[in-house]
C-alpha cells in the first residue's frame, strides 16, 4: 500500500483511511468523525446504538403532551489519533478530503 495524494484517488474507489495527526480545530475534527463514521463496521456500531436508544425511549403524558428525555447519540468514531476505516470515494468525499489532508494518511485497498 502507498500514500495517495487526492488526484491519484478515482472516484469511486475503496480508500483506507488513517488518522496520522491530532486534528487542531474543531471543525477538522467533526469531519474527520464524518469520515470514518462511512466505515462499515461504525455504521453496525451506530446502528447498535441508535436500536439502544429506541428501545429506551417510553414517552410519559406530562401536562397533556407527550414527554420523554431522549438519550443522547454517543458517537463511537472520535476522530482521535490511529483510528482508521474503509470508505468509497465519491466526489463530496474528495472534497471532505482535501480540507483534512494534513491530519490522514489514504492509502488504496
Amino acid at each position: 500500500m502507498s500514500t495517495l495524494t487526492l488526484d491519484q484517488i478515482a472516484p469511486g474507489s475503496r480508500i483506507n483511511l488513517r488518522v496520522v495527526r491530532r486534528p487542531t480545530n474543531t471543525a477538522a475534527s467533526k469531519t474527520l468523525m464524518r469520515l470514518l463514521s462511512k466505515d462499515a463496521h461504525a455504521q453496525r456500531e451506530i446502528r447498535r446504538h441508535q436500536k439502544i436508544r429506541k428501545k429506551h425511549y417510553d414517552p410519559q403524558p406530562r401536562g397533556g403532551r407527550l414527554y420523554a428525555g431522549h438519550l443522547v447519540k454517543q458517537f463511537p468514531i472520535k476522530g482521535e489519533l490511529g483510528e482508521s476505516g474503509t470508505i468509497l470515494a465519491t466526489v463530496p468525499v474528495l472534497r471532505d478530503l482535501k480540507s483534512v489532508m494534513t491530519f490522514i494518511e489514504v492509502n488504496t485497498v
